[in-house]
Parts: C-alpha cells; sequence; structure tokens
C-alpha cells in the first residue's frame, strides 16, 4: 500500500463505504466533509437495496459486488450486514490490498475467524463501537474489576432503538470480551431494551452486598461514533497487516 491515495501527507485518503445507505453510513457521508484529508469516493450497497443508482452526498450508490469494487481506494469502511457479506468484503479488499475499518456487529465465531485471518493479508480494525466515550467506558471497567476482583456480580445494561436487530448489543459483548482479559472465568449477564429512537445507552453494574457501582456511557448523537471512524481511517493508513481495535487508536 505504497501509493498517494494511501498516504494522508501527499494526498487524501481516498474511502470506499459499504452500507451507505444506512443510518451509520449517511452519517459517515455526511461528516466526512468535515475531513480535508478524508473523501469517500464510492458508495455500496447490497443487491435488493431500492436506490441503487441513484446519487447520496454527490456519490453513486454501486452495488457491492461490482467488478470495480475498492478501485482508487485505499481504505474500506463496511458498516453493512449481514456478517457473510462483510467477509466477503474484506475478501475482496484484502485481494486489492486495501486497509480495513469494520463497524458492523453480530458476527458469529466463524465470521469473526476469517476477519482475523484476513488481517494476516491486510491491517483490520474492527470494533463494534468506535466512540471515544464507550472505550473509555471500557478501559474503566476493567480497573474496576482489577479493584473489586471476584466479589462482585457484574451486569450490562444496554438500550437501543426498537429497530435495532441484535441483541446483547456488539458494545455489550465487546464490554464481556475485555473484561475477559482481566478475568477469564468472570460471569457477565447481559440485559437488553429496544425501544424508541435511543441511540445507544451502556450501563455496567458491580454490585456487592450492600453496594452497586455504575459506569454507564450515553450517546446522544452517531456523531459520537464518527468522530472515531475518522481517527481510525488516519490510524489504519500506513500500518502493516494486523488486527487493530478502537484502544489501539486511542493509545488505551
Amino acid at each position: 500500500m505504497e501509493s498517494s491515495k494511501n498516504n494522508p501527507a501527499q494526498d487524501t485518503i481516498a474511502v470506499g463505504l459499504c452500507g451507505v445507505g444506512g443510518r451509520m453510513g449517511r452519517e459517515i457521508l455526511s461528516e466526512a466533509l468535515l475531513y480535508q484529508n478524508v473523501t469517500i469516493v464510492r458508495g455500496y450497497e447490497s443487491l435488493d437495496y431500492r436506490l441503487l443508482g441513484t446519487k447520496i452526498g454527490g456519490i453513486t450508490i454501486e452495488a457491492d459486488n461490482v467488478e470495480t469494487f475498492l478501485d482508487d481506494c485505499g481504505v474500506l469502511i463496511d458498516f453493512s450486514a449481514p456478517a457473510d457479506g462483510v467477509i466477503s468484503h474484506l475478501e475482496r479488499a484484502a485481494k486489492k490490498k486495501v486497509a480495513a475499518i469494520v463497524g458492523s456487529t453480530g458476527f458469529d465465531s466463524k465470521a469473526r475467524n476469517r476477519m482475523e485471518e484476513l488481517a494476516g493479508e491486510i491491517p483490520i480494525l474492527y470494533s463494534a463501537n468506535m466512540s471515544l466515550g464507550i472505550n473509555v467506558l471500557i478501559a474503566l471497567s476493567q480497573r474496576v474489576q482489577e479493584l473489586v476482583g471476584g466479589g462482585y456480580d457484574i451486569d450490562v445494561v444496554e438500550t437501543h432503538h426498537r429497530t435495532k436487530r441484535d441483541a446483547p448489543s456488539g458494545t455489550a459483548l465487546m464490554i464481556e470480551q475485555y473484561l475477559h482479559l482481566i478475568d477469564p472465568d468472570v460471569s457477565v449477564q447481559h440485559h437488553s431494551i429496544r425501544a424508541g429512537d435511543v441511540t445507544g445507552e451502556h450501563t455496567v453494574l458491580f454490585t456487592g452486598v450492600g453496594e452497586r457501582l455504575e459506569l454507564t456511557h450515553r450517546a446522544s448523537s452517531r456523531k459520537a461514533f464518527t468522530k472515531g471512524v475518522f481517527a481510525a481511517v488516519n490510524f489504519i493508513i500506513g500500518k502493516p497487516p494486523g488486527f487493530y481495535d478502537m484502544r489501539k487508536v486511542l493509545g488505551l
């Protein structure tokens, strides 16, 4: 990945965006206007997307199986679904040596393992939640777990808009994953609420005898996530093949 399209010091970073018509896709496309060194040059959706061929934010929505997929792109940003489609995108990105940032959720162990395999060929950054605040929440939760040890029950309560498909959320599972790094045997209970148009709320509860400690992150706008996405774009350029996360981006 030596061309100038991949080097922000020489040129803007050209991005192909999968899931351009979704909630996060539209937000990323809009927010990209604020970043002088990042340009969304191609936007993709699945074959059954009813607005294929129309323009959104100045780019034409293409089918994600086109032969020119990721041509002239230095980075793939993928917020599409389902997971098998994302893996197909990553396989084609690997063939073209295009770095990838994945924010989709709902991966099973097989898809996750395949993603990690492909990270041996290209740099892939995966995070179920790219906001600064949620990653700080995770770091704080790990510290609390270190301090209280096994004497407290741990619950994760998450609330999202009524149309969110996966439960528990990918972020809730990510919190549990990082707590397992502190104690592989820790038990985490999940509680999911789907209501209204809530962008996203996550609370980690540590409950002991006679007391409870709560850590909460509330996202009031998807701008909390897009800021992290563009930080990830600048981070991933020039990185060697490997499997990265937002903690690397943020230095946590």
